[in-house]
């Protein structure tokens, strides 16, 4: 039987100390190097998370935190929201509720302020993250059939070297961590030789060689009014070829 997700979004400080504990305990089984301390530290510097739990029996399955960013843009205010720990458990993996509800998230944004630019902020350790990026976002970069535009570089720049100083550096846009960095864990998302005939996954094992290491890939993608039409329209015409 397939199973289902269903999601909840809601302000971190509201999260209950069960669903922290569930949190963690899904975090480490993916991920290697770290402690409940640090956790639980970039937890509750964000603003958001996005809760997943098994439509059937309501455990929680799943989680992405969220961080509301200021940034101008050639003197401008524009919205800006970082990605911080994502976990999905492998039994739900290919499960859309994700994409869906963080798609919703930033189109709420969006609508908010139709005028004011809205961007998605990511840094990326593993393939399956850039590729939910790449997938699903019309513009996005650093990618592999464009050069990063200069006003997307500076914007990056700007975040993530006020957020991640010296680990940050802007020539590569990768972030390395000195000793011994967070990383997954051996087999949960290894790149193999077939997964590199996608243009893809092969520019990000390009970009990011050590990402078994822990070493991130910084990204960037812009949120538009049309995309949540272009994603329904997308889905839509998939089933209806199948």
């Amino acid at each position: 039987m397939k199973k289902e997700l269903v999601s909840e979004t809601l302000r971190v400080k509201k999260i209950k100390r069960s669903d922290v504990e569930r949190m963690y305990l899904l975090f480490s089984e993916y991920y290697d190097n770290h402690t409940l301390q640090t956790f639980e530290h970039d937890l509750f510097e964000k603003d958001h998370v996005i809760l997943l739990r098994d439509k059937k029996n309501n455990e929680l399955q799943g989680f992405s935190t969220l961080l509301r960013v200021p940034l101008k843009k050639l003197g401008k205010k524009v919205i800006g929201v970082y990605s911080g720990d994502t976990v999905v458990r492998k039994d739900y993996w290919g499960s859309p509720v994700l994409g869906i509800t963080f798609l919703k998230y930033l189109w709420k944004l969006k609508v908010k302020s139709p005028g004011t630019p809205v961007y998605w902020f990511l840094i990326s350790k593993g393939y399956k993250t850039y590729l939910l990026m790449a997938k699903n976002f019309s513009i996005y970069y650093p990618r592999y059939d464009q050069e990063t535009p200069s006003e997307y570089k500076r914007l990056m720049d700007e975040f993530y070297s006020s957020k991640f100083k010296e680990n940050y550096e802007s020539e590569t846009g990768l972030i390395t961590f000195e000793g011994h960095a967070c990383a997954l864990k051996h087999n949960v998302s290894d790149i193999t030789s077939d997964l590199l005939t996608e243009p893809r996954i092969a520019f990000f094992q390009q970009q990011n060689p050590k990402w078994a290491d822990g070493q991130e890939l910084t990204c960037i993608a812009k949120m538009t009014f049309w995309m949540p039409f272009k994603y329904a329209l997308k889905k839509t015409f998939k089933v209806s070829t199948k």
